[in-house]
């Protein structure tokens, strides 16, 4: 090799694409400290047959295979399968936006290593989110979806016996029945598939959520042993915080509500998210509050 990489970001990026095989070329900005710069180093990258661009997309060329396997990197042969494709696209995608992130992990479903027991081909999850070491397996509703397909996404979750943490990114919400999603597990949330909700989902468990309860509610509540809320006064005051749309919280109040025809529920979120809650617990009461401002960036939870 006359012509070798010559930083950790470049070797970080053949890397990344020996495993996920599939990058698109837009994304490559991820791995690159300098986005003034890095388009000129992935052209020389594939002027030296590292990379190979097809269409909208990078593959390693001969000699990032090569490289791969000199450097005994985790590879994966390039799959032309053009019905599997949008999914590998997808699961490069959303694991290259996540390379750099100090609170957010990705496991995509083909690096799974129980294989045998845990996946099939016929699986719909795409991998594993671990999001302050707490684990979510993962799922991915196109916005060309047929009903069949949605459906064949909630059977999928109804017979995962292993976790009880879901995350459902849809690239269109309004396409999704939220009391569809409920299993008895514990927490299933429904995002939109949008670049701000990728960001802030790196934040889901740095919510100084007592530091929020202070403010709003000084010492007038305190954490609450049920499991339909998260703070009360144990009298007539009962408080759930919402970071995004949890439909299993939300069918725990609903069913609360159901049983406690003289009580009400106090619902915390920011103002966005109130819009979606108000259509599932619309006889709730709102407190809304601009949730950034508590978020403890390099604040770690562990389970």
């Amino acid at each position: 090799m006359n012509y070798f990489p010559k930083s950790n970001e470049e070797k970080e990026l053949i890397k990344f694409i020996a495993q996920y095989q599939y990058l698109y070329v837009s994304d490559a900005k991820y791995f690159f400290s300098s986005t003034m710069y890095y388009k000129k180093r992935i052209h020389s990258l594939i002027e030296n047959n590292f990379l190979k661009k097809i269409k909208l997309n990078l593959v390693l060329g001969e000699l990032g295979i090569e490289y791969a396997k000199l450097f005994n990197f985790d590879y994966n042969k390039l799959n032309r399968n053009a019905k599997y494709l949008p999914r590998l696209l997808y699961i490069s995608s959303l694991a290259a936006f996540y390379h750099n992130s100090n609170t957010l992990s990705y496991t995509p479903s083909f690096s799974i290593k129980n294989k045998e027991e845990f996946t099939s081909t016929a699986r719909r999850y795409i991998g594993i989110l671990e999001i302050n070491h707490i684990s979510y397996l993962a799922y991915h509703i196109p916005k060309n979806s047929t009903k069949q397909y949605i459906l064949s996404v909630i059977y999928d979750i109804q017979k995962e016996k292993q976790y009880k943490n879901i995350i459902i990114l849809a690239d269109d919400l309004s396409m999704i029945n939220a009391s569809e999603f409920v299993f008895g597990m514990h927490q299933v949330l429904l995002i939109e598939d949008t670049l701000v909700n990728r960001e802030k989902l790196q934040y889901l468990n740095n919510v100084n959520w007592s530091n929020v309860i202070q403010k709003l509610y000084k010492s007038k509540v305190h954490l609450a042993e049920y499991s339909f809320c998260d703070y009360t006064d144990y009298k007539d005051k009962y408080v759930s915080f919402f970071y995004t749309l949890d439909t299993e919280k939300v069918n725990r109040i609903r069913y609360f509500l159901l049983e406690n025809k003289n009580k009400n529920m106090t619902i915390v979120c920011n103002k966005e998210l109130q819009t979606t809650l108000n259509k599932e617990l619309p006889t709730c009461n709102y407190d809304i509050i601009a949730l950034e401002d508590y978020i403890e960036k390099e604040h770690y939870i562990y389970d």
